[in-house]
């Protein structure tokens, strides 16, 4: 019996420890060092810190744990650690900090023993007489609070305000060896220092904090060194443009977003990839980014996203033809006069869109001839561009732009499962507090872009009160975009419609057909994660429901063992409901979100590694094809894309697969090849207008003129760009033939002189 109840008591014990930090309260004056680390899940594992390659988010999650594990509340929140790196972005500086600091953890033996007890208020209490219940750990850690820097010369700095220290240990040097150096380096406090790292990529940095008592700790951390080269300095209209050099651009038109206390001018970059036949600014094509939380893509990597194929890049082909590519980026700035840091990758698309309003204005002043803009937006990037036109027209702006193509973007919105987007903010922001996962909350869901695009949102499902506990009443489980952003970003958009003085066309990356991305209530996981010995979390998620029912979509238990048993401390649930007309998003025939995008936000933290590596499901619906085709007349996502399907686009590619999200092929770009060459009247030489080519193609192909045409060059390519047929120097007059057997498929003749060019389209069936 005296077994049973002290596994009993045990079992509480555990149970109300774990659920609850307070309850520790009556073993402060045992604690020595007054921070007990049971209170907190212990993510980090703190009792066995590590040493080794120290990471910004490891520093963070060690941090965050220790502060909410002191009773004397000496070290002030994470959010501090945020704001200093966001000034050192600002300033361009890295900031660097210091946690030292002892630690006490309830032993099992202590516990094994009953050494304690629960009291008439459910509070711990020693028993009398009772000292040694703890064992005790030690922390020192330095680190970088920013993860990346965009310059090989980096400045780095180390505040007396980011230096934690709650032992009475103290610091006498603080040293550091870069690049396999043979001395030490001591760090200066409060004075910034460089350094020069020879190869972009991974950092490593060894340390060394020397104490006053002689004893001394060796570590390391890390830093991604990134090189963004680019022009500082903002040009004006007046200005020419520099070719390949990344140029920022501020807008002139200032938005004021939904919680902003004023209008603000958007900041962006963007680089010139001149055509490689004469080198003028005459035949632009804009190319505009998409969502991009924390700008992982610039402009050489975005201009790397046309590749199509071995050797082979959608840039590269149409500079061969004659086009000018423009691409803009939005990257994350300072805000102008203040240390406010700017994600614009992320930020609201209306100030977005107006910063492509100014690029296409100061374009439209320099560009020569009178050859009219080609408009590409990829993703987010089709909404922003679509803003812009639309905006331009409205306001008698001239765009100057014959063509608008629209790449899988969500123009009736986008989805993120709404049982990831509840785990991912209880993980981050609820009683597990995983440093790691707020930046992908904060950037990929609590953004101003997120809010505005995503059709069911964490945010209109809390409690009231509540950062991360959802409602449970079937009221509330429907599909509801995030509170006072999402109805008034998709009534806007509908409101203004399409531009009007352009052909409006779309490639999709989702199915016409109705195939799905897996089913609905597909089971994404059902794993339990160790998080030690004594610790695990039990994680359950599911894909949205099939119409008209109900289903638990998230749901995560964390657990302590006690003796031989697992408690559950605490847990937390979401349910979702799919509308009686359609089934659940996260499953509908639409472009697909490669989980991978989760798992490179999240760097290498090892228990997120191992969510990833445990799930049943590699993508999910981001894109419906209901929403990249803007399909009006139905709100079943499921619904198969035909001829009885009402979209504002004039022209479409779309697949019978699914494929992932911006994905580049040979047949969408064959569609877009098609749609700006053949779109464009290249010359106004009566001989060139003139001239046809017999269609379809049978055994050669075969040129017919009414003028003649002096040194004409003749080039014959596929329509994946590859040139497989040139001839130059030719004199055509009548009908000009060229022995070419072809195979079946779609080929590109263009005819070229001193006095003008033409590309014509040809079929061989």
């Amino acid at each position: 019996m005296k077994i049973k109840i002290t596994l009993f008591l045990s079992i509480i014990f555990s149970f109300s420890l774990f659920a609850q930090e307070d309850n520790c309260i009556l073993l402060k004056e045992k604690s020595k060092t007054k921070i007990i680390y049971d209170r907190v899940f212990g993510i980090s594992n703190a009792t066995s810190i590590k040493k080794e390659d120290v990471s910004t988010n490891y520093f963070y999650q060690v941090y965050h744990e220790i502060q909410r594990a002191d009773f004397l509340e000496r070290l002030p929140k994470l959010e501090k650690l945020k704001e200093n790196a966001n000034k050192g972005f600002a300033q361009n500086v890295i900031p660097l900090s210091i946690l030292i600091s002892d630690f006490e953890k309830i032993s099992q033996k202590s516990i094994d023993n009953n050494l304690v007890y629960i009291n008439a208020n459910q509070q711990f209490e020693a028993k009398q007489n009772t000292t040694e219940i703890f064992d005790e750990y030690q922390i020192n850690l330095i680190a970088s609070t920013l993860s990346k820097s965009d310059s090989k010369n980096a400045t780095f700095i180390l505040k007396d305000d980011m230096i934690f220290n709650t032992t009475s240990r103290k610091i006498e040097t603080i040293s550091f060896l870069i690049n396999n150096e043979n001395q030490w380096r001591t760090i200066p406090i409060n004075s910034p220092f460089s350094v020069n790292f020879p190869t972009t990529g991974k950092q490593i940095i060894k340390s060394k904090i020397t104490f006053t008592n002689g004893d001394s700790i060796e570590q390391s951390f890390s830093i991604n060194i990134n090189n963004k080269k680019k022009n500082n300095t903002f040009r004006t209209s007046n200005e020419n443009f520099l070719p390949n050099v990344v140029t920022d651009i501020t807008a002139t038109i200032p938005y004021q977003g939904q919680g902003e206390n004023q209008a603000f001018f958007g900041q962006g970059e963007y680089e010139i990839f001149l055509d490689t036949n004469d080198g003028i600014l005459d035949k632009p094509i804009f190319l505009v980014d998409g969502f991009d939380p924390g700008d992982t893509r610039n402009i050489a990597t975005l201009y790397s996203s046309l590749d199509y194929g071995t050797g082979q890049n959608l840039a590269d082909y149409l500079r061969t033809e004659g086009y000018d590519i423009v691409l803009l980026n939005f990257p994350t700035y300072t805000r102008a006069n203040t240390t406010t840091v700017v994600d614009g990758g992320v930020d609201f698309i209306q100030r977005n869109a107006f910063i492509l309003v100014e690029l296409i204005n100061q374009i439209n002043a320099q560009k020569v001839g009178n050859h009219k803009n080609v408009v590409i937006g990829p993703s987010m990037g089709g909404l922003i561009s679509r803003y812009a036109l639309r905006y331009m027209e409205i306001n008698n702006l001239n765009h100057d732009t014959r063509l608008y193509i629209s790449f899988d973007s969500p123009h009736q919105g986008a989805n993120v499962p709404i049982g990831f987007q509840h785990l991912f903010n209880y993980m981050a922001y609820g009683p597990l507090g995983i440093t790691a996962v707020q930046p992908v909350v904060d950037g990929l869901l609590k953004s101003p872009a997120a809010r505005q695009m995503l059709i069911d949102h964490f945010e209109g499902h809390l409690q009231t009160g509540s950062a991360f506990e959802f409602n449970t009443a079937s009221a509330s489980l429907l599909p509801t975009g995030a509170p006072n952003f999402r109805t008034a970003f998709q009534s806007e958009l509908n409101t203004m419609g399409f531009p009007t003085t352009v052909r409006n066309v779309t490639i999709s990356n989702g199915a016409s057909n109705g195939a799905m991305n897996y089913s609905p209530n597909f089971e994404v996981m059902n794993y339990t994660f160790n998080i030690s010995s004594t610790q695990r979390a039990i994680l359950n998620l599911r894909f949205t429901p099939a119409a008209n029912q109900t289903n638990q979509v998230s749901r995560l238990r964390a657990q302590q063992f006690v003796v031989i048993v697992w408690v559950t401390g605490f847990e937390s649930l979401a349910n979702s409901k799919a509308p009686t007309f359609t089934d659940g998003l996260d499953t509908a025939p639409g472009g697909r979100f490669d989980m991978t995008g989760f798992e490179e936000g999240l760097g290498d933290d090892p228990l997120l590694t191992q969510f990833f590596d445990n799930l049943n499901a590699d993508y999910f619906t981001f894109i419906p094809t209901w929403s990249s085709m803007a399909i009006s007349n139905t709100n079943n996502l499921y619904a198969p894309i035909n001829s009885n399907s009402v979209t504002p686009f004039v022209a479409s590619s779309i697949p019978t697969v699914n494929e992932n999200h911006v994905t580049l092929n040979q047949n969408n770009v064959a569609f877009a090849i098609s749609e700006i060459l053949n779109g464009e009247l290249a010359t106004n030489v009566i001989a060139f207008q003139s001239l046809w080519i017999k269609n379809p193609a049978i055994n050669s192909i075969e040129i017919n003129t009414y003028y003649t045409i002096e040194k004409a060059d003749i080039k014959v390519s596929d329509i994946l760009g590859k040139t497989i047929y040139e001839t130059k120097n030719n004199t055509l007059n009548g009908s000009f033939e060229i022995p070419l057997s072809l195979n079946k498929g779609l080929y590109l003749v263009t005819i070229s002189s001193e006095k003008g060019n033409i590309t014509k389209k040809i079929i061989k069936q």
